[in-house]
């Protein structure tokens, strides 16, 4: 029986830049200041890709990824992808202007990473060990669905974020990994209906995940226990004095699904 052949990713990635049209020293940039490679691009090549309908590339972890494993698979999607698309998509406009890729940017996503190592060092394992499932998306973070009842305790509404980790809210009808195959390829985020049945929402992908990202930003600036204290207030606000939740609205509330 033979085998698949393995796609070189960082082919792959030289026609994303010259599709999105990134100035050949931007990319040069990338590779001298992260010291990109095409050995880099290995830990890709080992995991599944699964592709959204504009074509970016998001990436199946295995169970028994190790957190460097994913913080590292994490960085090459961004890098790989050569753009998030949130400028583009949905049909209303974004909350803010796109950041431009870059070196700059992928610094961001690495000190963003480091602060939320936790995510890595301890939640991919939590995970996986109560039978969740995580893709790596272009905008450098995680997004994850499924698991047992333990699991499910963590992400509330149409979705929480955990640090570097975005859990999706819906039923996995005991296969997450193919219900994350399911929402990137539709391009659109997914909710819950009143009788816990998943339907598919208009609300582009992109513009959840760069929603998420802001929050994955804010964990990183407030630190894990200065985070949940924070937003349990900004909920109390909410609904006890119907005033705005600030975190919310820092992360765009059109881009979250709030308006």
């Amino acid at each position: 029986m033979t085998r698949p052949p393995v796609t070189d990713y960082h082919a792959r990635w030289r026609e994303n830049t010259e599709r999105r049209g990134v100035p050949s020293a931007v990319v040069d940039e990338i590779a001298r200041r992260h010291g990109i490679t095409e050995r880099s691009f290995a830990v890709l090549a080992a995991l599944t890709e699964i592709n959204d309908p504009d074509g970016k590339s998001f990436f199946l972890l295995p169970r028994g990824s190790t957190g460097q494993d994913a913080r590292d698979a994490v960085l090459l999607t961004y890098v790989v992808n050569a753009g998030t698309g949130y400028s583009d998509a949905g049909e209303r406009p974004a909350d803010f202007a796109e950041t431009p890729y870059g070196a700059d940017e992928m610094q961001r996503i690495s000190d963003r990473q480091r602060a939320n190592a936790w995510s890595y060092d301890q939640d991919v394992a939590f995970v996986h060990r109560n039978d969740g499932r995580l893709v790596t998306t272009p905008n450098g973070m995680l997004m994850g669905l499924g698991g047992n009842r333990i699991q499910r305790l963590f992400s509330r509404q149409g979705g929480t974020a955990w640090g570097d980790i975005f859990m999706v809210n819906v039923d996995d009808a005991g296969a997450p990994a193919n219900r994350l195959r399911q929402i990137v390829q539709s391009g659109h985020s997914w909710y819950t209906d009143r009788k816990g049945r998943p339907f598919e929402s208009g609300l582009a992908l992109d513009r959840v995940l760069h929603h998420e990202e802001l929050h994955s930003q804010q964990w990183a600036a407030k630190s894990h226990g200065r985070m949940i204290a924070a937003y349990l207030w900004e909920v109390f606000r909410d609904k006890g004095l119907r005033q705005t939740n600030r975190l919310e609205e820092e992360a765009g509330l059109a881009d979250g699904g709030y308006r």
